[in-house]
């Protein structure tokens, strides 16, 4: 990556990536999604909703060994490599999250690092920013109508935020945790959306707040790739 690139991540803790994989990938990539969405690859057992609201795949990478090595992985690891300065970062975490078109349901303004606790982790504590990317991948065209990518830049230098289980139970797993107040904690005329074609990205650190609106059209639905690195070792 350019260094701009890299200095404008630390500054903002985030990137939108225009194009990370071609259109073959994402057809590969849809192809399975479809799939799993459809029942044909049996991913029950980890087929929970966010907040028992919208529809999310857990791990697809122990269904399917696309989703174990593919091309969105091999230009997250290259992106991730200059971003977290370790030159073997390793994968952690996989998901889909699917919002059919009239699926409505926000997904509010959080940050990923609440989620490494039970319910969620304290507000005030530190968060590491060296540690753990999340890339985002569109596998449809995405914009503010269907669900794409919101954030505001350079909260993630600051200690976490306060967070409250907003639907499903607190000892869900798959709770869904958000920020309340949103417009009183957060400079939200700062905030950026990500509209991105199909194959396009975002990346940003565990600090960043970010929100997906619903889905409010009547025929495009919005499926996104979710995967993770990690700078650390097992162990560590």
């Amino acid at each position: 990556m350019h260094t701009a690139e890299i200095d404008r991540f630390h500054r903002d803790g985030f990137l939108c990536i225009p194009r990370l994989v071609d259109d073959a990938a994402v057809t590969a990539l849809g192809t399975v999604y479809d799939a799993m969405l459809a029942g044909e690859i049996d991913v029950s057992a980890t087929d929970n909703p966010l907040g028992r609201i919208t529809r999310q795949i857990m791990m697809p990478s122990a269904y399917h060994p696309l989703f174990e090595d593919n091309p969105a992985l091999d230009a997250g690891r290259a992106i991730a490599r200059d971003l977290l300065g370790v030159p073997d970062p390793r994968p952690i975490f996989d998901m889909l999250i699917y919002k059919e078109p009239g699926q409505t349901a926000v997904t509010p303004w959080h940050q990923d690092f609440a989620y490494s606790q039970m319910p969620f982790a304290p507000a005030g504590v530190a968060v590491p920013s060296d540690q753990t990317l999340q890339f985002w991948l569109a596998l449809d065209d995405v914009d503010e109508a269907n669900g794409c990518m919101h954030f505001v830049p350079g909260q993630h230098r600051a200690p976490l935020l306060e967070h409250h289980v907003a639907a499903g139970e607190a000892e869900y797993t798959q709770r869904l945790l958000a920020i309340p107040h949103p417009e009183r904690n957060l400079d939200l005329s700062q905030a950026i959306a990500c509209p991105l074609r199909a194959g396009g990205a975002t990346v940003h650190n565990y600090g960043t707040p970010h929100f997906t609106s619903g889905n409010v059209t009547a025929n495009r639905p919005r499926r996104a790739y979710i995967f993770n690195f990690s700078s650390r070792r097992l162990g560590e």
